[in-house]
């Protein structure tokens, strides 16, 4: 049984940390955001199971994150408030060629992230943006002028 409350507090602790972190490492996945998401889960393995080796620790274990995972998403359906505190909301970092340095800040952004966006989709030029916003998964979407 404990085993089952370790794994429940563990999912709880691992997603309250990662939405800390922000949405970088959830989209970018540069190296440093690899190691860090790999080490939540070393560590995590190691806290829930402790001195427990047996394939019945590590089944319940696994089975209660995986069942925390599925309440926590229909609880993310039926409580948009929940929702917008586990995921977020879209953010506008750019917008009539300006940069939000407050949002960029916040976010641990760069200019140059905004920039590289805008080359992925086609524009040379900042000139040719109406906006960027990050949206809740970390990936940036570059609107372009009309």
């Amino acid at each position: 049984m404990t085993t089952i409350l370790k794994a429940a507090a563990a999912y709880l602790v691992v997603l309250f940390v990662i939405r800390l972190i922000g949405r970088r490492t959830a989209s970018q996945q540069a190296p440093m955001d690899m190691v860090v998401l790999f080490m939540f889960g070393g560590m995590s393995v190691s806290a829930v199971l402790g001195d427990d080796h047996s394939f019945v620790g590590a089944m319940s274990a696994l089975f209660t994150v995986g069942l925390m995972h599925v309440g926590v998403s229909w609880l993310r359906i039926r409580f948009v408030w929940l929702e917008r505190v586990l995921d977020g909301t879209p953010i506008v970092v750019f917008r009539t060629g300006r940069f939000d340095e407050t949002a960029m800040r916040r976010l641990r952004m760069q200019q140059a992230d905004v920039r590289t966006a805008a080359r992925q989709q086609g524009l040379d030029d900042l000139d040719a943006v109406a906006a960027a916003v990050v949206e809740r998964d970390g990936t940036i979407s570059v609107l372009e002028r009309e």
